[in-house]
């Protein structure tokens, strides 16, 4: 999820002790165990009036934080007081900083370290015109279905894949191998493409090949034309729910458009929120979604509002994650 309109403060936490987290878990994903398998990335953030390449800004402001869209969901889903393992790819002087990290927001993390190259990275450059993104994939873009421990997947209820880094390299070979893998116990799937970059980078008609056996998929509106060719983003649900059973598709601040097969698509809008950084609200949309839908999967309109809710609450924050 991108920008929403800034007309009103986020929604507040649904509890910011352990014990909130736990009473909202009893809510929505109750006895629901979830594992998402991508990007854990190292970010640098920055914001700045230079408009112009060559202008010096020495007032930028510059952060350091984790990032990826898994660890961004996964931390997420945590924050919401699921049940969530992760596994990812880092490098190995990295493996411990990512785990700590993950472990203080309610994450399992499975990090798999590559000594032959660093962690991926993500370099965000936003100014008062919009957002400049650069990123480079090492150890994520070798993440692979060999990684993904048997034993979790047959103990999840629900799988995520996701991540640009992850997603792009290999094909879409690797993609449907690891889909493949998530259907190998009895959880459901679910899949970001990441970035219209993704799809190109493997191909539409090759991508879409790949999603066999996923259940649910969630596209940004770019993502969902570059998949299907469509001329419109409602014939681009109408295709895509020819391949996958629930297509959900993120309009920033024109909220979701929900498809399931034969059905007019639903249009939910989005929750109101302060801006502060669309980093990240994506995944948290898809964690508030998937949080929601893994209690009651018939209700989707109902898990689309409560992605939208926790993607408000996302756009609060510098980096993508909830605060520790």
């Amino acid at each position: 999820m991108s920008t929403p309109s800034e007309r009103s403060a986020a929604p507040s936490r649904p509890g910011t002790t352990r014990a909130g987290r736990a009473v909202a878990g009893r809510r929505r994903g109750a006895g629901k165990r979830f594992l998402v398998v991508g990007d854990v990335l190292d970010g640098v953030l920055v914001q700045t009036t230079a408009a112009a390449v060559g202008v010096h800004d020495p007032a930028a402001v510059i952060r350091h934080r984790p990032v990826g869209a898994a660890g961004n969901t996964a931390t997420w889903l945590g924050w919401l007081g699921a049940e969530v393992d992760l596994v990812a790819r880092v490098g190995v002087d990295d493996v411990y900083r990512h785990e700590r990290a993950l472990g203080d927001a309610g994450v399992r993390a499975h990090i798999r370290y590559d000594a032959r190259t660093t962690t991926g990275a993500v370099v965000s450059v936003r100014n008062d015109v919009g957002r400049t993104a650069m990123s480079d994939p090492a150890a994520s873009g070798a993440l692979t279905a060999e990684d993904v421990p048997v034993e979790l997947v047959d103990s999840a209820d629900i799988v995520h894949l996701t991540g640009a880094a992850m997603l792009g390299g290999g094909g879409a070979e690797r993609i449907a191998s690891l889909v493949a893998h998530a259907r190998s116990g009895s959880a459901r799937v679910s899949l970001d493409p990441s970035s219209t970059a993704v799809v190109q980078a493997v191909g539409a008609e090759a991508f879409l090949a790949a999603l066999v056996g996923v259940d649910v998929l969630f596209p940004s509106e770019d993502e969902a034309l570059a998949l299907t060719g469509a001329a419109t983003v409602a014939d681009a649900v109408r295709a895509l729910t020819e391949r996958v059973p629930l297509v959900v598709v993120t309009r920033a601040h024109d909220g979701v458009l929900v498809g399931r097969p034969g059905r007019t698509p639903q249009r939910v809008p989005v929750t109101p929120a302060t801006v502060v950084d669309t980093l990240g609200a994506g995944d948290a949309f898809a964690a508030g979604f998937l949080r929601a839908w893994a209690t009651d999967p018939v209700r989707v309109g109902a898990a689309a509002r409560e992605g939208t809710r926790v993607a408000a609450r996302a756009l609060g924050f510098v980096g993508g994650r909830p605060p520790v």
